[in-house]
């Protein structure tokens, strides 16, 4: 093993590191903010959100470390974030009408 090979062994680890404590903060976070757009109680959705986000930051967690590409983790990680966020979006802007 050269010395190329293991700093490229260690950019990995830390970017599946990342992507796992970072990537899966904003997923969680993203979650909950989309709840939080739903039209039901405020507080029940934002506690629902809040409470089944731990269910979003494992699974991002589970996929940093799976054998995928630390490239392609890192663009479903952004997907999945863009997507729920565009959905918040667009269930704030059907509240107002």
């Amino acid at each position: 093993m050269s010395q190329s090979d293991g700093l490229r062994s260690d950019w990995g680890l830390g970017s599946r590191l990342a992507a796992a404590v970072l990537g899966g903060y904003a997923v969680s976070s993203a979650w909950v903010v989309l709840c939080g757009a739903m039209s039901q109680s405020r507080v029940e959705t934002i506690l629902g959100g809040m409470q089944s986000s731990w269910l979003w930051y494992v699974a991002a967690v589970i996929w940093a470390f799976s054998p995928a590409s630390p490239r392609r983790i890192w663009g479903v990680l952004g997907i999945v974030v863009l997507g729920m966020l565009l959905g918040t979006a667009a269930l704030i802007f059907l509240k107002g009408r």
